[in-house]
Parts: C-alpha cells; sequence; structure tokens
C-alpha cells in the first residue's frame, strides 16, 4: 500500500514547453496509479487445519458472524455465503435460521443440525488496531534538452535543464487494521477442523474492508485445500 493518495501537491508551474507538460502529466498518471488501493488488503496472521481434514466426507456449512450489531451479522453472512457457493459449497448463512440477537451456542448447533449442516463456520470481530506513519516530503524534477552552439568549443551540443515538477509535503496518515478471527467446526462432535487469524488494512469503506477479508479468508480455505 502506498500512502500517496493522502498527499496533498503544491504545484509551481509557469509557461513551458511541450516537453515539459508531457513530462508533467506523466507524473500525474504515474501518482495517480500508485494511489489505487491495492488488490491484496487482507493478510493472513496465522492458519491451522486439522491433519486429518482431507479424509472426512462433510457436506454443507451453517456460517455465523459474531457482531455487536445485527446489521453488520446479516451482511457479512450473506456475503459470506455468497462467497463460498461460488466454489460449491453449500452454505447457509445463520441468520436466515436463527434470526434474533443474543443466540447461544446451543441455538447454532441446533439449527445446523436441522439444516443438515455438517460444518460451522464462525467469524468474530476482535478490534481494530491504528498506526501512525510519517511520510517525509518530496520534490519531483524534470529534465529536459536545451540545443544551441557552445560559446567556447565552438561546436553544436546540448545540455539538460532541471526544472521542479511538483512538491510533495511531509505528511503523517494513520493506518487502521481490523482483525477476524474464524473457526470451523464439526456440527456433531464440536471438533475443531480450521481456523485463520486475518488482518485487514482499511482501504476504503466498512464494505470495502468487509470485502476484503472475506476474499482473504476464502484464499486461505483454497490453500488449505477446504474449498476447490
Amino acid at each position: 500500500m502506498t500512502g500517496l493518495r493522502y498527499f496533498h501537491l503544491n504545484l509551481k508551474v509557469s509557461i513551458m514547453p511541450r516537453s515539459k507538460q508531457l513530462l508533467l502529466r506523466l507524473f500525474f498518471v504515474i501518482a495517480g496509479a500508485l494511489a489505487l488501493p491495492g488488490c491484496n488488503n487482507t493478510e493472513i496472521t496465522y492458519s491451522y487445519v486439522h491433519p486429518d481434514l482431507a479424509g472426512r466426507d462433510l457436506s454443507g456449512v451453517l456460517v455465523v458472524a459474531v457482531t455487536q450489531q445485527q446489521k453488520a451479522r446479516v451482511k457479512f453472512e450473506d456475503d459470506f455465503t455468497r462467497s463460498l457457493a461460488r466454489y460449491g459449497v453449500r452454505a447457509v448463512a445463520s441468520h436466515t435460521l436463527v434470526p434474533r440477537d443474543g443466540a447461544v451456542a446451543d441455538d447454532i448447533i441446533a439449527a445446523a443440525t436441522r439444516a443438515d449442516l455438517d460444518t460451522i463456520l464462525v467469524t468474530r470481530y476482535i478490534g481494530e488496531s491504528t498506526e501512525e506513519i510519517y511520510h517525509p516530503g518530496a520534490v519531483y524534477y524534470g529534465v529536459t534538452p536545451v540545443y544551441g552552439g557552445s560559446y567556447y568549443n565552438r561546436f553544436g551540443g546540448y545540455y539538460t535543464h532541471a526544472y521542479e515538477v511538483a512538491y510533495q509535503q511531509p505528511v503523517w496518515t494513520s493506518n487502521v487494521t481490523h482483525t477476524l478471527v474464524s473457526d470451523l467446526y464439526v456440527t456433531s462432535t464440536h471438533e475443531h477442523l480450521w481456523q485463520a487469524v486475518s488482518e485487514t488494512l482499511q482501504a476504503g469503506s466498512t464494505e470495502q474492508v468487509r470485502d476484503d477479508a472475506i476474499k482473504g479468508l476464502i484464499g486461505n480455505l483454497k490453500e488449505q485445500g477446504l474449498i476447490n
């Protein structure tokens, strides 16, 4: 991730030749590309899978999100369920079976049993952390050739002329990271099959954080061989 999108540019631009204008445009194209959010904002910091998982014949998963807000629970479960379904997994959001707040473990297990779901996937939001980062300023220069005769050697030549394109002010930025823990259990025996701890850098809205976290968890499920 780059912090360039936080910077404010003070431009010192005067009337300039076409070559300088082209270089200035190129600077903004590069800066704009660097400012785009990265594709991998989630890091899996810990992952565990049961060594005998490959030999299990399990079908169906109840997706559970443990949050303080019912709206956040519903949205996370629905998005995670849809993501799993794209890989052929028979997934059911728990709020469709246990809609009320404050459901306990026995309620979730009973719902999964009635729906004939062999596993329960529970994701908990642990919290967020903030890291302050200092970005020093910088001056960007362009160089253009200037042609003409040399008065001391009397032959044609050129030399280069440097000019300031833009000034990047020093700034402080804050990186906010959200931590989730996901666990997969066997419905009938409560056996622990898989766990992943994810840290997602907030690069946009709450929706973007949720999508990035789910992508990271799905990626780990694939790496561990739980989904194809």
